[in-house]
């Protein structure tokens, strides 16, 4: 009688067996399931496939306005940016969300993301319009080149030329950033190639500062 309750023993004792190994091998494929998956969100997080403007704007939180009809921040040559609007292209940082009587007012470091749709080849002039005058030097930084706006005949309106070189090409982007020692209220900037008259007319030079980047 011993024999055969060893003998009965034996079978249940596989089967136990077996449901352990069975159970190991799901775990361990659901595990490997889950692990690759999650492994595929955090690459779809790291390289998401989304336009340059959503990244800027929901995903690193740079720029101040989403607009779908910009999504490669692709800026032109020549342009006339007027601040009061939403542009694509402006920061989140530094500059207030609402605009005020024409103007959109830069409280602090704050500037412009974007790219190019060309390789710039030649020097860029840039003019921004304030809504009042300023007396004091405005620092300015495009990508890792830094420079002075310049004051003109108007009170209110500066000049900086930009080298060629401090452009990045491809779809990189880029950005413009303006040191506010004061909140000033912005009303235009102006992209465009200089012309031949721009390169003996400049009131000042624009040379290099110890402004960096934020």
């Amino acid at each position: 009688m011993t024999i055969d309750v060893a003998n009965d023993a034996m079978p249940i004792s596989t089967k136990k067996n077996h449901s352990c190994t069975t159970l190991r091998i799901t775990l361990l494929t659901l595990i490997t399931i889950l692990s690759c998956y999650y492994l595929w969100v955090l690459y779809k997080a790291v390289t998401p496939n989304v336009s340059i403007a959503y990244k800027a704007y929901y995903i690193k939180t740079q720029t101040l306005f989403w607009q779908p009809k910009e999504p490669n921040l692709a800026l032109k040559i020549p342009s006339s940016l007027e601040l009061s609007t939403k542009v694509p292209y402006l920061s989140r940082a530094g500059w207030n969300e609402d605009a005020d009587n024409g103007a959109r007012l830069l409280t602090s470091t704050g500037g412009f993301y974007f790219t190019l749709p060309h390789k710039v080849k030649q020097k860029v002039k840039v003019s921004i319009t304030l809504a009042s005058s300023l007396s004091s030097p405005l620092h300015f930084s495009v990508n890792q080149w830094h420079g002075i706006f310049a004051p003109t005949k108007q009170s209110n309106v500066f000049d900086a030329i930009i080298p060629a070189s401090a452009f990045k090409s491809g779809d990189t982007l880029q950005t413009l950033q303006i040191k506010a020692l004061t909140p000033l209220a912005f009303k235009l900037v102006d992209f465009a190639f200089l012309s031949k008259n721009d390169s003996h007319q400049a009131t000042k030079p624009t040379i290099a500062s110890p402004f960096n980047d934020q």
